[in-house]
């Protein structure tokens, strides 16, 4: 199954919400990760002490280098897999999910494949996707994370978000996100849209460089459909209108993700009263 975008009308937005900005550029905290011949992740400089004696890793004349022992992508996985074990073992890793991400070159191949929880501590991009759930009326269905969570506990949230899993495009992701997180069944989600809205937010976390492709999409429900979590990963779902979501935004109520994708969501179907 292709790990491509759904869209070729594909389209990139930089965040500037986010919590202490990290440019493209590579600051003096962090030094730059060769993953299969391109800089594709970011260490700081702590943990690349920290890795010194660890084999994985080789110098590079610029940062460090993937030391990936052959050119195939599984020998790839298998380098960043032993990476990230290394860096588990090392209590450098915020949450192990034993769920494989994929990494992606330029054009978007997947290149490798990895531990999705290790990829903050190497500053590697992943992807999200955000699913705006709309009513018939135009209300809008988000949900309110759990207090249990350990990413922000309580605050809004999409109607349903999830990371790509590896192998798996966008599309699967947003069905399998709807059904867990909300209940949508699939003869719902089928009706997911998906603008070609692509937003990369970038940020610095505790563990390292979040670096994130959020994918926003669009779910019509019915106006009689309520959604229910089925994963816990929820406590509520609020059924707003567009005003009380641009207020609940403004009061920086939502995730920062959920909030790009809220805000690109509003903007694009001509119902936020505000304007860029």
């Amino acid at each position: 199954m292709s790990s491509k975008l759904p869209s070729s009308r594909r389209r990139l937005s930089t965040s500037c919400a986010t919590e202490r900005r990290v440019s493209d550029d590579l600051t003096s905290s962090y030094l730059p990760l060769w993953i299969g011949g391109a800089i594709r992740g970011r260490l700081r400089r702590d943990v690349a002490h920290a890795l010194t004696d660890f084999d994985g890793i080789e110098s590079a004349e610029i940062g460090l280098k993937l030391r990936e022992r052959g050119v195939s992508k599984a020998a790839r996985s298998r380098a960043l897999q032993s990476l990230a074990l290394q860096l588990r073992k090392l209590g450098l890793i915020a949450d192990w999910r034993n769920e494989l991400s994929s990494l992606l070159d330029e054009s978007g191949e997947e290149i490798a494949r990895c531990e999705r929880g290790a990829f903050r501590s190497l500053g590697m991009q992943n992807r999200a996707v955000h699913v705006n759930g709309y009513r018939a009326d135009g209300r809008v269905w988000v949900a309110r994370r759990s207090s249990l969570k350990r990413a922000d506990p309580g605050k809004l949230d999409n109607l349903a978000a999830g990371g790509v899993s590896a192998g798996e495009s966008p599309r699967r992701t947003a069905l399998r996100e709807a059904w867990e997180e909300a209940g949508v069944p699939a003869s719902l989600a089928r009706r997911v849209d998906f603008p070609g809205m692509v937003i990369r937010s970038v940020r610095e976390t505790t563990f390292g460089v979040h670096d994130e492709l959020v994918i926003v999409a669009d779910l019509d429900l019915p106006q009689q459909f309520e959604p229910s979590g089925r994963d816990g990963e929820v406590s509520e779902f609020l059924c707003l209108t567009t005003a009380e979501v641009e207020s609940a935004l403004d009061r920086d109520e939502f995730t920062i993700e959920a909030a790009l994708a809220m805000r690109e969501s509003l903007e694009r179907r001509g119902v936020s009263k505000r304007r860029p």
